[in-house]
């Protein structure tokens, strides 16, 4: 199935299902336009020879036109086609698709900025089911991104966690780019799930530390160093959630005094660092 074959089939099997479930509703061509380029673009091929298709969809869009995208109903339409496309055209989701809503006004209202990666792993805590015009609710599809998080690379930079999944690597298409030869090509991930990120390492050559100790996935706190091989990146969260894990413990007195705030912009694109 070709590029303009995905976009019609996806484009019918939204409107009929709008038909069915939202009458009065469409979704704007340019968003099933840029929905079919980021499966296709988001493709894997496994070493057994199967096709992946991308599983986590981020969908950033115009505070306005954000507002009508937080129906449940149009979700589940959404993610419904995505599967049957996927389906019908051979490839392999991991695990459902899920769709993420974040907001940029930026954006144009009839735009819309789409970001699709693969889960590394199905995690017991995140899945989430959207089954044929379920239209039952679908908090767990939409995964909450954490307010106010941001990374501090090596000690000077500030970058504003408002994804819900950011890549840091080599790589140019990375989300958070460091050009340091410790850092492989795809060498961490972040992914925002139940509130709270998630640091993945990506097989990396040099590994993911949390804390100095190695990790494959960790939940981060504000505080948490991660080192990239070397690389240190602090990761921070202004009002954060309370710690489970310390739920039996008083809180320090003067806390906020002791702890430097950053001031944040909403910037969502792509940041370089250059190593100099």
């Amino acid at each position: 199935m070709n590029l303009r074959e995905m976009e019609a089939r996806l484009q019918n099997l939204i409107e009929v299902d709008l038909l069915k479930i939202l009458p009065g509703m469409r979704v704007e061509v340019v968003i099933i336009q840029k929905l079919a380029a980021a499966i296709q673009q988001n493709m894997t091929t496994t070493e057994a020879g199967l096709v992946v298709a991308p599983d986590v969809f981020t969908l950033i869009l115009h505070p306005e036109t954000a507002k009508h995208w937080m129906d449940q109903k149009l979700l589940t339409v959404v993610l419904h086609s995505i599967t049957e496309v996927g389906q019908e055209a051979g490839f392999k989701f991991t695990i459902p698709p899920t769709i993420t809503i974040t907001t940029d006004e930026k954006i144009p209202t009839n735009d819309v900025e789409i970001v699709a990666s693969q889960r590394i792993e199905a995690m017991a805590e995140t899945n989430a089911t959207a089954t044929p015009l379920d239209t039952g609710s679908l908090e767990s599809t939409v995964q909450q991104i954490p307010e106010n998080a941001f990374l501090i690379v090596e000690g000077v930079k500030i970058y504003p966690l408002n994804l819900a999944v950011v890549n840091i690597g080599r790589r140019l298409d990375n989300q958070l780019v460091i050009d340091d030869p410790r850092v492989s090509r795809n060498h961490a991930q972040l992914r925002a799930i139940k509130g709270r990120f998630v640091v993945f390492d990506l097989n990396s050559t040099g590994g993911t530390f949390v804390n100095g100790q190695r990790t494959s996935q960790s939940v981060l706190y504000p505080g948490d160093i991660i080192s990239l091989a070397g690389v240190a990146l602090i990761f921070g969260q202004d009002n954060p959630p309370a710690r489970p894990d310390l739920k039996d413990t008083a809180p320090f007195q003067n806390q906020s005094m002791d702890r430097p705030t950053a001031l944040l912009n909403k910037d969502h694109s792509t940041a370089k660092f250059q190593k100099k």
